[in-house]
């Protein structure tokens, strides 16, 4: 058995069935030649029994008479694809392009051997496809509010003579483009593109079809990508002889202008400042379009940086979609009017600066008398500072007890005077400082001697640790508002200036303490004269 092979050109399987008035593309390849690899290709075409010839890619003179004007304004052309394949592009086909059309190849080849020419059936059927949109003649506009539903019409039918399917797409503009949403194809499948997949499988984005041949794309829980002009783009598919699928022909229709009423949630005020011990009066206003029953829900939170997430911030405060409102002892939460829920934080302290924002979402009701959540909303931070009291106290260092000789006891009171709050919230503590003097301006740095924390717990310094721990230095508290330092037997290393500073510290609802103000006295100087030596 010997097998001899040669050229091979080819055409679709016929018939091809178009539809009049698209265009149409006949593609025709050829393969296993000698020769240049660019292949040139000549096509004719007949009605009964005589070829006429169309258009070549080499012979500018190829064209027949009855052609010229067609291929003369490109309603006929060829398209290359490849260097062995073109395609023969008919514009606006007409029921007298329905016959044979032959693609031919000019032999390259050493010898002959194959076949040169191969011919394809076209078949022009007449236009019986038919979208619409609403009854009106242009598209409608519709305003859905954030997460509720809405649902758009397209009719399509076909009147073809031939068994076609429809395919439906429903698809939205961004910008200038048309994406595709959601499409029931020719072969019957429901087929969602990415970015859709996650809804069409939750319901929230749905084709249904209807009665008298039409479709419905339904929205639920409208999002706000959801806005833009909407249309139908309906494509009418065909089987061919080799059983393969064949678009014929395709038209869309605009069906509606969609506009999203977001849903915004917002603190009323900006950046806030409040004095200590006022109250913080913040409101969080819900804006929406909706003019039915609705119920909100409202979340107030705490975060001391703006960039926290809900997860890290300090819920303050909540209120369901039944007005049911969290316990707070210091902090309310009332419903002032329809769209306004209040934030009251009283007694406020330090601590209570920070972010605050609250989150809002929109419940309405269903037909089975339950409550759906359809939006969520969460406002920008608004930064509040919280102003510490102004401390308005003064304080007095004296000595009770100066030495005239080395040894002698030194004693420094410092005291309290005019302090105006002096409630339990509100606590002073007492640091000690000495600072040695010298006959010149050299500058001599301070040494702290002893510090008292918030609990009054004493740190003691370096210059005073050791003589303080076997008792030659005593730190004590005399009243409320005096405290006291003593030196047992005061050396020459002694001699200097001492001062005191007194601390306000204020309690916050967490009990933990933060000082408020410093308070320093004026400086009292221990000094004796020593025998033929002086300061």
């Amino acid at each position: 058995l010997a097998i001899c092979r040669g050229r091979v050109v080819r055409v679709p399987k016929g018939p091809l069935i178009r539809v009049v008035g698209t265009e149409v593309e006949i593609p025709c390849s050829v393969s296993d030649y000698d020769g240049p690899s660019e292949q040139n290709f000549d096509w004719e075409f007949s009605q009964e029994a005589d070829f006429i010839r169309i258009v070549s890619t080499w012979d500018s003179t190829f064209t027949s008479e009855e052609y010229q004007n067609r291929v003369g304004y490109g309603d006929i052309k060829l398209r290359r694809s490849s260097n062995d394949a073109v395609e023969l592009v008919i514009r606006n086909i007409q029921p007298t392009d329905q016959g044979r059309y032959k693609c031919s190849t000019p032999s390259t080849d050493a010898t002959v051997q194959g076949n040169y020419d191969a011919e394809v059936q076209v078949k022009v059927i007449s236009d019986g496809l038919s979208v619409s949109g609403s009854k009106a003649r242009s598209s409608m506009s519709l305003r859905v509010s954030e997460g509720d539903s809405f649902k758009l019409r397209c009719s399509a039918i076909t009147t073809s003579p031939e068994h076609t399917h429809l395919h439906v797409t429903w698809q939205i503009k961004s910008g200038s483009t048309w994406h595709d949403i959601l499409s029931l194809t020719h072969e019957g499948k429901f087929q969602p593109v990415p970015g859709y997949e996650e809804r069409y499988l939750n319901g929230d984005i749905r084709l249904d079809t209807g009665a008298n041949d039409t479709y419905w794309l339904s929205v639920s829980q409208a999002l706000s990508v959801d806005e833009g002009a909407y249309r139908c783009l309906v494509s009418e598919w065909v089987r061919g002889a080799d059983s393969s699928w064949q678009k014929i022909q395709e038209k869309s229709v605009e069906i509606a202008s969609v506009a999203i009423q977001r849903t915004v949630v917002v603190i009323s005020t900006s950046n806030v400042s409040v004095t200590e011990r006022d109250s913080l009066d913040l409101t969080c206003n819900i804006t929406t379009d909706r003019s039915g029953i609705f119920q909100a829900e409202v979340m107030w939170y705490f975060s001391a940086s703006p960039d926290d997430t809900l997860s890290d911030a300090q819920v303050l405060l909540s209120m369901d979609h039944d007005s049911i409102v969290s316990d707070s002892t210091l902090i309310s939460l009332s419903h002032v009017d329809r769209n306004s829920y209040r934030l009251l934080v009283r007694d406020v302290d330090v601590g209570d600066s920070g972010y605050y924002f609250c989150q809002a979402a929109v419940w309405v009701p269903l037909h089975n008398g339950s409550w759906h959540k359809v939006v969520e909303r969460t406002s920008a931070p608004v930064n509040v500072m919280v102003i510490a009291l102004e401390r308005d106290y003064e304080v007095f260092l004296n000595a009770s007890k100066t030495p005239k000789f080395s040894d002698d006891p030194t004693e420094l009171n410092c005291r309290i005077t005019n302090a105006q709050d002096t409630e339990a919230n509100i606590r002073f503590t007492v640091s000690w400082y000495y600072r040695q003097r010298l006959r010149s301006d050299d500058v001599v740095a301070v040494e702290l001697l002893a510090t008292m924390d918030a609990d009054w717990t004493l740190q003691l310094g370096d210059r005073s640790r050791e003589r303080t721990q076997n008792g030659e230095i005593i730190f004590s508290k005399k009243a409320v508002d005096t405290f006291s330092f003593r030196i047992q037997w005061t050396s020459e290393s002694d001699r200097g200036d001492y001062f005191c500073v007194i601390s306000a510290w204020s309690r916050h609802r967490n009990n933990s303490w933060v000082k408020s103000k410093d308070v320093t006295s004026a400086s009292v100087s221990i000094f004796w004269a020593t025998q033929g030596r002086n300061l």
